[in-house]
């Protein structure tokens, strides 16, 4: 075996986008799976990486046990072994959780039982990672910075489905002796995050007012603050975890919060622009219990994976999805940064 195999769950996301380049560049062969209730190209997604021959896709829906059985046993024929899997596809949207509580906790929670049951029958050496959220830790301020001994306190349907992801990742631990583990990554975004998040809904709507194509932009409560962190960079320090000898829980974050004016700030004035004359507030988008101030210490990363919270300055993370986005409203297909070259 001279080379090392991943299974990533839920390709077309964000994150598992990041940590595929990561891990094709380290030489990996990877499968990344994909659901067929949702709309993706894949051959779009496979020319994003230079029509790699060591990345190939497969169907899996993680709210199936059998489903995720296949794509274990397809991943074992096809590559022979699996070093790692990464659980990476969820119900990520928050907001969207409060209107379809079950579903998201099943789907959040139940689908780490159905991988690391399936994982401990037919390959029980290999490597799992979970994604966690600092979506758990609940946000009162008087409770910053959180770290990884703080207590959960869930706010939404999103977070309680996450915490009982954790529960299985301990119980897999404990009593099967399974290398699984998750860490607690607080806000992280590149040019790739999803519209209906707050950060993308700002850069977006900035280049689009800029170029004349909107007028304004609604948003919801801007009363809040995120310790916000460039996708890439967490997915490398996810890597990492998985290379150490034991299954360790790392918080993942910046070590400092911004407030939600503050990436209006700076998205608007990119551009020339003043955001007040153009942000109108909705509070139909309010949160019913919303996260006020989300900030951690990303001590134990700093010391035991190197991790730079600062690596990239905030203006600069801005910027760049400010350039993606001006580039992408005009019709062009604006080109991956490459963050560990330009921040290395």
């Amino acid at each position: 075996m001279d080379f090392k195999t991943a299974i990533i769950i839920g390709i077309s996301g964000m994150d598992a986008e990041a940590l595929a380049h990561i891990l094709l560049d380290k030489n990996y062969k990877v499968i990344g799976t994909y659901r067929k209730n949702t709309y993706i190209n894949l051959e779009e997604i496979y020319h994003s990486f230079n029509d790699n021959p060591n990345l190939s896709f497969d169907f899996c829906d993680i709210n199936d046990f059998d489903s995720l059985k296949n794509i274990i046993l397809n991943g074992l024929n096809k590559l022979g072994h699996i070093d790692e899997i990464y659980l990476l596809a969820a119900q990520s949207n928050v907001g969207f959780s409060f209107n379809s509580a079950e579903s998201t906790v099943l789907t959040d929670g139940m689908s780490v039982y159905y991988c690391l049951e399936n994982v401990r029958q037919l390959t029980p050496k290999t490597k799992t990672y979970f994604a966690a959220t600092s979506e758990l830790l609940g946000g009162d301020p008087i409770n910053c910075p959180f770290d990884e001994n703080s207590p959960y306190e869930c706010r939404s349907p999103y977070s309680i489905g996450k915490e009982l992801g954790t529960r299985w990742v301990k119980y897999y631990q404990q009593t099967y002796q399974l290398f699984v583990t998750y860490n607690i990554i607080f806000n992280h975004s590149n040019c790739s995050r999803k519209k209906d998040f707050y950060i993308r809904r700002v850069t977006n709507g900035a280049a689009r007012i800029a170029l004349g194509k909107s007028k304004e932009l609604i948003l919801g409560q801007l009363q809040f603050w995120r310790d916000e962190t460039w996708a890439d960079f967490v997915m490398e320090a996810t890597w990492q975890t998985m290379q150490l000898d034991k299954p360790e829980v790392f918080l993942l974050c910046r070590g400092r919060c911004f407030h939600g004016e503050e990436f209006l700030e700076e998205a608007f004035s990119y551009f020339n622009l003043k955001w007040q004359k153009y942000v109108k507030i909705d509070s139909s988008r309010y949160r019913p219990n919303e996260v006020i101030k989300l900030v951690g210490s990303p001590k134990k990363a700093v010391e035991k994976l190197s991790w730079r919270p600062e690596r990239m300055p905030f203006n600069e993370h801005i910027r760049l999805m400010c350039d993606h986005d001006f580039e992408l409203e005009q019709g062009n297909k604006p080109l991956r940064p490459n963050v560990f070259e330009m921040f290395p």
